[in-house]
């Protein structure tokens, strides 16, 4: 006689618990800062990017590789800072990094000099260097740095990934920031999170207690 298969039985799968998160209401107080919120504008395409700006007169407005516009900006928002950083496509820990620095800014030379709106230029997008690629960043940013400040412009060091450099890989990028210091440059750090910004926030770096007032994605730059 031909057995009989079973009907295998339906393992349920159970639903993912959803992220929530926790954003507080704040009312308006005197106690509160001016606002550090802006725009990262990739292509001005939109009569509402302008008419923030306008309205808003916020701090900061990062623009990437279209900086037609930036003049405007400042001319309706001169107190907005814009930092603009150039697509670049190498981006590789390797050879001489003062020369990978010096090579850097003479192929994005002309640009820079044909957008003088931009109050800082940013270099690489995103590193991540590790232990054994930081002193070659460190050099690459402290070198970028000086090559800019003979053109009279100023360089946004760092531009790391969200989550990174950890507390023991930054102590080793200090001389950059030194040198950046020396030539009215700023730090830039790209921070965010999902599935909405306070994701992680208040949670410490590895080896540190957590804070109430920092996180290991947005807010991070409270950490250094």
């Amino acid at each position: 006689r031909p057995t009989v298969t079973p009907t295998p039985t339906i393992t349920p799968i159970p639903s993912p618990s959803r992220y929530a998160s926790y954003i507080p209401t704040l009312l308006p107080s005197s106690e509160l800062g001016p606002s550090k919120l802006g725009l990262h504008v990739i292509r001005n395409n939109d009569f509402w990017i302008n008419e923030f700006v306008r309205q808003g007169q916020p701090s900061v407005i990062k623009a990437l590789d279209d900086f037609g516009y930036v003049a405007e900006i400042k001319a309706i928002s001169p107190r907005t800072i814009v930092v603009g950083r150039f697509n670049y496509p190498v981006q590789d820990y390797a050879g001489s990094p003062e020369e990978a620095a010096r090579k850097f800014v003479a192929d994005q030379l002309d640009q820079y000099l044909a957008n003088p709106a931009v109050d800082y230029w940013e270099g690489w997008n995103e590193p991540d260097p590790n232990l054994d690629n930081m002193p070659w960043y460190t050099r690459f940013e402290q070198e970028r740095v000086r090559q800019l400040a003979q053109y009279g412009l100023r360089a946004a060091i760092g531009g790391f990934a969200t989550g990174v450099p950890e507390m023991d890989e930054f102590v080793l990028f200090v001389p950059a920031v030194e040198t950046a210091l020396e030539h009215r440059g700023i730090l830039t750090l790209h921070e965010y999170g999902a599935p909405d910004m306070t994701f992680l926030y208040g949670s410490p770096l590895p080896g540190y207690p957590p804070y109430a007032n920092r996180g290991a994605l947005t807010f991070r730059y409270r950490w250094y």
